[in-house]
């Protein structure tokens, strides 16, 4: 398994409470917890995000539950409901992730990982299933934070307008089950990353430096 992050550049700790002047007025990926999120998840997909796609990412101030997307049929929550209210988000930042407790689906699909807006700004990833084995029983916690890290890095780069990769040593291949995310190493081919380079020129963003 490929070594998650926990040592990037510490994310800017972005409060509405907090008008320090030394703080970046904003980064390009805001990352929130929507509902009962551990703090040690959040600091580590951001840690990630920001140390492999290069951009600078806020934590940004925790919502409730989105109680709004929960099916009575189904008994989840639909991901694009979550993912419609994030982009109307007032927030400065071009790309907006939540994380969630709760177990997301789409129409078509059992449940799913995560989910983000092709091209768009706003991306979802549950966690709910990411603690499991796909045979039965739990995980360590580092396999958790791994397949974390690896969902939001897929998810937000999907936001970026890559699509699934079909190169085994990619995170842009898709996993049909937690075995599968297991196997995924936590960067891009090189196909998947010149892609991403042209998409950071063509939306005008900068990335931080090496």
């Amino acid at each position: 398994m490929s070594p998650v992050n926990t040592r990037a550049r510490t994310p800017t700790e972005n409060s509405e409470a907090n008008n320090s002047t030394s703080l970046p007025k904003r980064g390009v990926v805001g990352v929130m917890r929507l509902g009962t999120v551990g703090e040690a998840v959040l600091k580590i997909v951001a840690a990630n995000l920001q140390e492999i796609l290069h951009l600078p990412v806020d934590i940004l101030p925790a919502r409730q539950t989105p109680e709004f997307a929960y099916s009575d049929r189904r008994k989840q929550y639909h991901a694009a409901l979550i993912l419609k209210k994030l982009a109307e988000s007032r927030r400065p930042h071009p790309r907006i992730l939540a994380l969630v407790s709760v177990d997301l689906f789409i129409p078509v699909l059992t449940h799913v990982f995560g989910e983000a807006q092709l091209g768009g700004r706003a991306a979802v990833v549950s966690l709910h299933r990411l603690r499991q084995k796909e045979e039965g029983g739990g995980v360590s916690l580092d396999t958790f934070y791994e397949r974390a890290a690896k969902v939001a890095l897929h998810e937000v780069a999907h936001t970026f307008d890559l699509v699934h990769c079909k190169q085994p040593e990619c995170i842009m291949r898709l996993s049909s089950g937690p075995n599968d995310l297991d196997e995924l190493p936590l960067f891009f081919c090189e196909y998947c990353e010149a892609f991403l380079e042209e998409a950071y020129r063509r939306y005008g963003i900068q990335r931080l430096l090496d």
